[in-house]
């Protein structure tokens, strides 16, 4: 059974990895979460031309004065790439090469980007196929902002945990009543302004986990954690894992959310 549908303590999820150490989405980034003591780690995938999950958040990637979609580049193109960063160059991983070295080191919030050209049915076999060859589907929840992404996970794979991904209100399932707009799904994944008493007095009654996303201060984390929340996604695994502790201090968290350069705490996951 997955792990993310069973009761636990509030997980401390690395977004991105830990971005304000390494470069988003790559190895370094998830290491340094790793080693921060994060519970899981969060990442973006895309989808390449030839159908291999890819770690990138945008859809396109920007070379010298080209901006190149994700989508036109093969696998084998994409590894091939050294790109700039503040941190310095990077690659970008694929989906096998993460599950191959962190395994079950690690739980994986898998964050699915969709765009107009993306092989849903594809995307879907491929992250099932992977989670199942290293042995991680239990570990795995496959976020989305996407409804009709989530029913085509659902259907390739029931057994990996799924989160609704968004930014806005939305209305959660009613007992007793249809919801066939709401996409199948066994937890949340609000904006983490959005989560308030009554949102997990609704989700509690539909049966889904909440995870927020991306909470960088302190003073938030406790309000979360606080309400009930079973993760927090977040810039600075480190904060949040000295909060959950109880020995967190809010001006740390602050310092910390305002070093430059990084994303935005608004941003999604």
């Amino acid at each position: 059974m997955s792990e993310w549908k069973q009761p636990h303590e509030v997980w401390v999820v690395g977004h991105r990895g830990a971005p304000r150490r390494a470069r988003e989405n790559t190895l370094d980034s998830l290491d340094w979460a790793e080693n921060l003591g994060t519970d899981a780690v969060e990442f973006d995938l895309r989808q390449t031309r030839d159908g291999e999950a890819v770690l990138y958040h945008d859809e396109e990637i920007v070379l010298g004065h080209q901006r190149v979609s994700v989508r036109h580049f093969t696998a084998r193109e994409i590894e091939r790439l050294a790109l700039p960063s503040d941190f310095g160059d990077y690659r970008i991983p694929s989906l096998g090469e993460v599950f191959h070295r962190y395994a079950r080191a690690l739980r994986y919030v898998i964050e699915v980007k969709v765009s107009r050209d993306t092989h849903l049915a594809l995307m879907a076999r491929r992250i099932s196929h992977l989670a199942a060859e290293f042995g991680v589907t239990a570990r795995c929840v496959v976020a989305c902002f996407s409804a009709d992404f989530l029913r085509k996970m659902r259907e390739t794979d029931p057994d990996i945990a799924l989160d609704f991904l968004f930014d806005h209100p939305v209305a959660l399932p009613e007992k007793g009543r249809a919801t066939p707009l709401f996409p199948p799904a066994d937890g949340i994944g609000p904006r983490f302004d959005l989560v308030t008493p009554a949102l997990m007095t609704q989700a509690e009654a539909a049966g889904l986990t909440v995870h927020p996303w991306t909470v960088d201060v302190a003073e938030d984390m406790r309000r979360l954690i606080d309400l009930g929340v079973s993760s927090l996604t977040t810039n600075v695994p480190e904060v949040a894992v000295e909060v959950r502790a109880g020995n967190g201090h809010g001006e740390k968290g602050l310092a910390l959310a305002a070093l430059p350069g990084e994303t935005g705490g608004t941003e999604s996951g």
